[in-house]
């Protein structure tokens, strides 16, 4: 049980009493709880696609079909169900929850190695860092930031448990995380090492059979966990490792010569991130591990937080840096996007470090050491402000930095903090621990919360998605809410839009900015379509309700199926005999491969036909026209990056048996030099029915 007990670090307990510190704990949490709800309650949702993905994983589709395999967040969450409309703001307060209950584990690791008053300091910085916007989204960073304090709580505060004990807690709660984020399997190497050099440290004569049994133990509980609790939430499915959406990355081939430019460019950016928000704690940690006197003197407490939080930051950074990698022939800004919350989980922990030094005047290893070390990090922070404005830095991808850019006055004046901070600890009076506490990161939460406060100002207001959203909830039955196409100009606005409408199974197409809807674009098989702005349907449609934003309609057309095909099964017996480039069976249907597809049918076309084509496009063709060929006939169409259906009428002599399909760009997803998919991709296509008018 954790206990707010007293350390052998006290120097400033006389200043806080052992009866007061739980209540300035618990008053805390309750006014930052506070504070978030009250910012965070009303909001329209903020983040796509990933917060439809997880409402729509979490709350409308069984667990087994989630390309995610975050399946005990999906099941935590699946609970704001029973809120109704509301959902989102019990995912808020669910959020707030977690956030504010890592704190007490925060307190209670920087108490072992600081005294109350820095222990509080610590535990208010903490839960007003700008990560804390996460709390305003349906997203698992809350409940894996509450994992992690949990997990660092036991590796820091139990260390003197049996090995076996220490190793099978540990693990388990790993496992737990690793079903919130799967990121968490990537914190398994650090924490063996950790394990190791604890059981050397404490161990004696028998500390390598100490530690492999810790190992051992904390491996087969992290896995176990995953595993068993994924099998009882999900069933076979949850069987992976990575799932559906990371698996596929995973899976690609990548060579590490392929991969190591972008890792060295994006890791850069990341050093600089770190040097400038953080640059003082690193320092303190990178002098005082190498020197066995400096580590003596900082006492084990602190050496065992400098090295678990040195080990966590560099395996969540490598993680980080590494899948970026891996994803840079995506697009242009993928190198240089700053993931920074795939690891500012850690950054309390930095904290604590600081405090540590704070309390104990700790100033780390030897003066040349520190002197060294302090010109490093200080060239880091330096180069950083010349060079990070280059990365692509968002609140989206890192709420810390983008709200401090080094080109902007507050960033400067964070950066120059730092370098004088720097300068102090290393070569002069130990005063910069505290004033790193005390002033630095207080104008650094300042600013992150003007930042958070504008980016989330921007989401009282409803947007067009947001209304015709709601709209298209209020008046469409539920039962039909699944035959409810939403057509918009791109892919946020749809997945805003399906957000409020709240099923599963809506659909969408993309349309043109400030041009009408085509007729191929009026779903051929729902029943409701969700124009959202001004993009007016050809004459016979009335829209059942329509204002400035958005139009809605409902559909009546009536034809006669004539046949269907799935392209995730084989050709050959159905309506398609033989085709011509289309690449292998994917779970899903097929892509086309190369500038043409060609479709021979089993039996002519019927004079009157409608063709209906459900698939997606690949890259530049998205907003280029396919062109259709059957015999004399042309047509053409645009079909967008999500997957989609379209209707083509096709006026024929009651002859043709082939359909003739034009790719405007095949492209490789393999950008030149980097290995990968090098099919040349177009149009993919998942089913293709053929229809007369029932007339």
């Amino acid at each position: 049980m954790m206990r707010f007990a007293p350390s052998r670090v006290d120097r400033d307990g006389a200043a806080i009493s052992s009866r007061l510190a739980p209540a300035i704990v618990v008053a805390t949490m309750l006014l930052v709880g506070w504070y978030l709800l009250a910012r965070n309650l009303g909001l329209n949702p903020v983040l796509f696609a990933d917060e439809w993905y997880y409402s729509k994983m979490s709350r409308l589709q069984p667990l087994a079909d989630s390309v995610l395999p975050s399946w005990l967040y999906l099941w935590i969450f699946r609970a704001t169900n029973a809120c109704g409309d509301g959902f989102l703001d019990c995912v808020r307060i669910g959020n707030v929850g977690f956030w504010i209950g890592a704190a007490p584990f925060l307190y209670a690791i920087t108490r072992r190695v600081a005294g109350r008053v820095w222990s509080c300091v610590v535990l208010a910085l903490s839960l007003m860092a700008p990560l804390n916007l996460y709390t305003a989204m349906f997203m698992p960073e809350s409940t894996y930031y509450f994992g992690f304090c949990v997990l660092s709580w036991l590796a820091l505060n139990r260390s003197a448990w049996n090995r076996a004990a220490h190793g099978l807690a540990l693990g388990i709660v790993l496992g737990l995380m690793s079903l919130v984020k799967v990121h968490a399997l990537f914190l398994v190497p650090a924490l063996l090492l950790y394990l190791c050099w604890l059981a050397y440290v404490q161990g004696g004569a028998h500390w390598l059979r100490d530690a492999l049994l810790s190992c051992v133990l904390a491996v087969g509980a992290t896995f176990g966990v995953k595993f068993g609790l994924a099998w009882v939430f999900a069933g076979k499915a949850g069987l992976t490792l990575f799932g559906t959406f990371y698996g596929g990355t995973a899976g690609q081939d990548h060579s590490l010569a392929a991969l190591l430019g972008p890792a060295l460019v994006n890791a850069r950016g990341h050093l600089e991130v770190l040097a400038l928000l953080f640059g003082l704690p690193l320092a303190i940690i990178l002098s005082t591990l190498p020197s066995r006197a400096a580590r003596e003197a900082a006492g084990a407490a602190v050496t065992r937080l400098q090295l678990y939080s040195l080990l966590m930051l560099g395996a969540a950074l490598g993680m980080t840096v590494m899948y970026t990698a891996s994803i840079a022939h995506f697009g242009p800004l993928e190198m240089i996007r700053l993931h920074v919350r795939y690891y500012s989980f850690v950054f309390p922990l930095l904290l604590a470090v600081a405090a540590a030094a704070a309390g104990q005047a700790q100033r780390g290893g030897p003066r040349a050491l520190r002197g060294t070390v302090a010109l490093l990090v200080a060239a880091i922070v330096v180069v950083g402000y010349f060079n990070l404005p280059q990365y692509s830095l968002s609140m989206v991808d890192g709420p810390e930095i983008a709200g401090l850019p080094p080109d902007q006055l507050a960033g400067q004046i964070l950066a120059a903090a730092g370098l004088v901070l720097l300068a102090l600890w290393g070569f002069g009076p130990s005063l910069a621990a505290p004033l790193f506490l005390l002033a630095a990161m207080p104008w650094f939460l300042f600013n992150g919360y003007q930042s958070n406060r504008d980016y989330l100002a921007q989401l009282i207001p409803s947007w067009s998605a947001d209304r015709g959203g709601r709209a298209a909830h209020r008046i469409v039955p539920p039962a039909e809410r699944k035959l409810l196409t939403v057509a918009a100009i791109d892919d946020q606005e749809i997945m805003r839009t399906q957000f409020h409408v709240d099923d599963k199974d809506s659909t969408s197409v993309q349309v043109q900015k400030d041009q009408p809807v085509q007729p191929y674009q009026i779903p051929p098989r729902g029943k409701w379509f969700l124009v959202i702005g001004h993009h007016p349907l050809p004459p016979g449609h009335t829209p059942v309700e329509a204002t400035a934003d958005y139009a809605l309609y409902k559909l009546s057309a009536q034809r006669k199926v004539l046949a269907r095909v799935l392209l995730a099964e084989p050709l050959g017996k159905g309506a398609i005999a033989s085709a011509e480039g289309l690449s292998y069976i994917e779970h899903w249907g097929r892509w086309s491969y190369g500038k043409q597809v060609v479709l021979h049918l089993a039996e002519p076309l019927p004079p009157h036909a409608f063709l209906i084509l459900k698939g997606m496009s690949y890259g530049d063709n998205a907003t280029q026209p396919f062109t259709l060929h059957v015999g004399a006939l042309t047509t053409q169409f645009i079909m967008g990056p999500s997957m989609q259906e379209i209707g083509l009428w096709l006026d024929t002599d009651g002859q043709q048996r082939t359909l003739v399909i034009d790719v405007p760009h095949p492209v490789a997803p393999s950008a030149p030099g980097v290995p990968g998919d090098h099919r040349l991709l177009g149009i993919a296509l998942a089913e293709i029915e053929i229809a007369t008018d029932a007339r």
